[in-house]
């Protein structure tokens, strides 16, 4: 029997059109049912970490034109992430992890963050689940 495809995200960018991307990619693939993974570093852990999913923060290289795809990403997709990745994670193939040196790293409380994650993991077991994915994306 063949195991469900895997499909593993290495998050690390926080700006809004990246976590926008890592989690519309993220729910897609495990309403698809995959077995989705969320690997979180730097500056999308600190955004996961403290719910920060749909503050609208994008990079400054979109200058003005930032602003106006903020508001076209909230006019398509009107719906929080934050609601959207919690629902889906409820179909169980979801599972989001954070690293265990980012954490430090970024001087996050470690019970916050396990309230947000489903675990904090070292690199070597993110990559043992990574292993033999499908599609790995880093982001």
């Amino acid at each position: 029997m063949r195991s469900k495809k895997k499909f593993v995200i290495f998050a690390h960018s926080g700006t809004y059109d990246k976590l926008y991307q890592i989690v519309t990619l993220a729910i897609t693939a495990a309403s698809m049912g995959r077995e989705t993974y969320i690997f979180l570093f730097f500056w999308a852990l600190r955004r996961f970490v403290n719910e920060e999913f749909d503050v609208t923060k994008l990079s400054n290289e979109f200058g003005e034109e930032g602003a106006r795809l903020s508001k076209r990403m909230q006019e398509i997709n009107p719906v929080s992430l934050k609601e959207i990745l919690y629902e889906v994670k409820k179909m169980g193939n979801l599972k989001v992890y954070a690293c265990t040196t980012a954490v430090k790293l970024m001087e996050l409380e470690e019970s916050l963050v396990k309230s947000r994650v489903d675990d904090i993991l070292g690199l070597t077991t993110m990559l043992e689940i990574a292993d033999g994915a499908e599609t790995q994306l880093f982001i």
